[in-house]
């Protein structure tokens, strides 16, 4: 039933030429039951069989030795005395963390870590059932992980590590401070004639580092502009380009940090590592992409929307730190001032137009403590309207979604861009440090500030974008006839 349902949702892509519609089923999902993967013969879920070897796909990587996590779960003695707060925290979809909203918009993602309803269940059962041990034969072989420094997640991805590392100059974070933001810079090492990115990953140089480590907008210093490469944050682990799509990396280029520290109760010597993956040497990308996009919903009087030239693209194409949004003439922003009352909720959105087709890579969205969610749309030109995403807010994980190739959103021109952010400043909101207090935008963590980074592609040639429509059309169609012939 539910492989019909996936079915279903992508034949409505199909029919719908550019692969965006999107089907609210979650509730219908979530009422049908399923299998349920721990119940064998002996009716029995158990450590060894069922449950450690979730844990080893998809906790492991954080909860281990020397980790991010705050203790490991690798074997039944770590894990047992914490089943029922595992089994509240996996039914809440808070672990492993996943802040997007399942019942509406893409869900097909190359980085998605988060559970099936059948992995749920399995856990669940088994803290239902005592969290029995079972078998020791059965437990999994333990797996054999890279120290916390050598590990690189897209790796296993491009069946390689870095072809470039670059770590930034260690920082003291002072105990018991304020918020730092060091201007860090170093050079690029290795290059002797230009190359082009395909995928980039960011993470504290150890996990100490991590404790500190509020965010980073890495950004490359080269001739013709500055590129934004990126961003790091809990739950962010880098970007992955389409096949056909890079960032220009030129021999003399620096990489600027741009990091955001915030201190503990404790010294900590910070510093960030950035890897980059090349395409081969004399290998050039058809199309090259300026990363992410800021897409503003609010601003702050005197901010500023001038439109960024820094890319090297011209001050059409805006960049990771600048306000340009997708248009090449400044427009309207559309935006109001960010001022949340005490004991509110409060809303914002910014609009955008686009001048030109785009197709989008990868969805981030940003907020600080009082941030409740944000929902980014589109109006098509034909009138159709599209929910793409709703992102449910954690600032303790700002994850970069990354959307398989054959699902990516493809915008024509004249699409309408809507980005919706919604605001608790309650005392409903566990995270909300005061909700007596006015809010305004700025950059410390007590402030708020709301916009999308939308990782984009433009095309100056309208065939090129007609073209990939054509292809994705035809992909969808295959697949459809595909199933078709496998029987359904």
């Amino acid at each position: 039933m539910k492989n019909g349902i996936g079915r279903f949702q992508r034949s409505l892509r199909a029919l719908g030429g550019l692969g965006l519609f999107t089907l609210l089923i979650g509730a219908f999902m979530a009422a049908y039951p399923g299998p349920v993967s721990g119940q064998h013969s002996d009716g029995l879920v158990t450590f060894t069989r069922d449950v450690a070897p979730i844990l080893q796909d998809k906790c492991q990587i954080c909860h281990r030795e020397g980790s991010i996590g705050p203790r490991p779960w690798t074997s039944y003695e770590e894990v047992s005395p914490f089943a029922a707060l595992i089994k509240h925290r996996v039914v809440t979809r808070q672990m492993p963390p996943w802040p997007m909203d399942k019942t509406v918009g893409i869900q097909e993602f190359k980085n998605d870590i988060s559970l099936s309803e059948e992995e749920i269940r399995t856990i669940a059962e088994w803290v239902d059932s005592g969290a029995p041990m079972g078998d020791p034969a059965d437990m999994p072989a333990p797996i054999d992980w890279a120290a916390f420094e050598d590990s690189w997640r897209y790796e296993e991805h491009f069946g390689r590590p870095p072809d470039i590392v670059v770590a930034s100059p260690k920082y003291l974070v002072p105990a018991n401070e304020l918020d730092h933001w060091p201007s860090l810079t170093t050079d690029i090492p290795g290059l002797t004639d230009t190359r082009w990115i395909q995928g980039v990953e960011l993470r504290p140089a150890d996990a100490e580092t991590g404790y500190v480590f509020h965010h980073a907008n890495p950004s490359i210093i080269q001739d013709g502009g500055n590129v934004a490469t990126g961003h790091s944050a809990a739950g962010t682990v880098g970007y992955i380009f389409p096949d056909d799509t890079g960032q220009r990396l030129l021999p003399d280029a620096k990489l600027r940090f741009g990091m955001h520290l915030f201190p503990i109760d404790r010294d900590v010597n910070a510093s960030l590592v950035v890897g980059f993956w090349l395409y081969p040497e004399g290998e050039v990308p058809e199309f090259e992409t300026p990363g992410e996009v800021i897409h503003e919903a609010s601003q702050s009087t005197g901010f500023g929307h001038e439109v960024a030239s820094t890319m090297g693209f011209g001050p059409d194409r805006g960049n990771g730190g600048g306000r340009g949004g997708t248009s090449s003439d400044p427009q309207f922003p559309r935006q109001v001032d960010l001022l949340i009352p005490p004991h509110s909720t409060a809303t914002f959105r910014g609009v955008y137009v686009m001048d030109r087709p785009a197709r989008i890579h990868s969805l981030r969205g940003h907020m600080h403590l009082r941030g409740k969610y944000q929902i980014i749309e589109a109006i098509y030109p034909d009138g159709r309207w599209e929910v793409i995403n709703k992102l449910n807010w954690h600032h303790g994980w700002q994850t970069a979604f990354l959307y398989e190739d054959h699902v990516m959103p493809l915008l024509p021109k004249g699409t309408v861009l809507m980005v919706t952010n919604v605001f608790d400043n309650t005392a409903d909101n566990p995270h909300n440090p005061d909700p007596n207090q006015w809010v305004v935008r700025g950059d410390r963590t007590v402030d708020e500030m709301t916009h999308a980074r939308i990782g984009m592609t433009y095309f100056d040639n309208e065939e090129d974008f007609e073209r990939l429509v054509r292809e994705r059309e035809q992909l969808l169609a295959e697949r459809g006839r595909q199933r078709l012939q496998a029987g359904g």
